[in-house]
């Protein structure tokens, strides 16, 4: 988690993750209205499951994506309140940066490429085009990814570094794990119909295709959903991807 630009200058940690704005405090109300909507709406998402189907809520990745992204959007807010967790270190000492920055950091990394990845899987894998769209679908597969990157890219102005890749990989192969164990465990999916979690996800009945898909989404898909997000967050004035718009010290 390096604050170094390859210009050689360094990140403005405060100006970055947590711009002051003293007067109004605009900052920090945007970002608990994005936080209070995020938790309304996972209240709403459980309180819509089915009883026999709340045991397996954390399994789905939307789910997780939604939890995650309430972590980052919990945690934002404390640092943006926490000034002292601001403090810009040594440049030659980069241990210096805080625990609630780096955890706020981590968590933006893992959030950005992961909902869009789990809203353009929805879309493209599991959305049939039948049946009505509610509110908590729009939201999961759409608003949550949207307000993540306003966060990060204009309420302030928080960098991707491509290390960072490594956390969302990692993710992507443990989930792929935790889609193996409950597809051959016989956990079940309460009210629902199949082995899988997700249909394109049966490793019991389409272990062959199951493991192409899986290797697409961890070493292409989110690799380049990354790059995407890292180009994003580069893009400066003109709509040139040289990180002009970065704030440094």
């Amino acid at each position: 988690m390096s604050l170094r630009e390859p210009s050689g200058q360094y990140i403005d940690v405060a100006d970055s993750f947590a711009p002051a704005s003293n007067r109004f405090h605009h900052i920090i109300i945007v970002r608990v209205v994005f936080l209070v909507w995020s938790i309304a709406s996972l209240a709403l998402s459980i309180s819509k499951e089915e009883d026999e189907d709340r045991f397996l809520y954390l399994g789905y990745l939307t789910h997780q994506g939604l939890i995650f992204s309430i972590a980052y959007q919990m945690s934002v807010c404390v640092l943006t309140l926490q000034r002292e967790s601001l403090k810009q270190p040594n440049p030659d000492f980069q241990e210096g940066l805080s625990t609630s920055l780096k955890i706020t950091w981590f968590l933006y990394a893992l959030c950005v490429p992961t909902e869009i990845v789990i809203t353009l899987l929805y879309w493209v894998l599991v959305y049939d085009g039948q049946g009505n769209i509610y509110y908590v679908t729009v939201f999961t597969h759409g608003i949550l990814v949207f307000l993540i990157l306003i966060d990060g890219n204009f309420v302030a102005r928080i960098p991707l570094r491509l290390k960072q890749i490594v956390f969302v990989v990692i993710y992507g192969i443990l989930y792929i794990v935790w889609t193996f164990i409950h597809s051959v465990s016989g956990i079940g999916n309460g009210s629902k119909d199949g082995e899988g979690i997700y249909d394109v996800l049966n490793w019991k009945d389409k272990p062959e295709k199951t493991a192409i898909v899986s290797a697409i989404i961890c070493f292409v898909v989110i690799p380049v959903i990354y790059m995407l997000a890292w180009l994003l967050c580069l893009v400066g004035k003109g709509f040139a991807f040289n990180g002009t718009r970065r704030r440094l010290h």
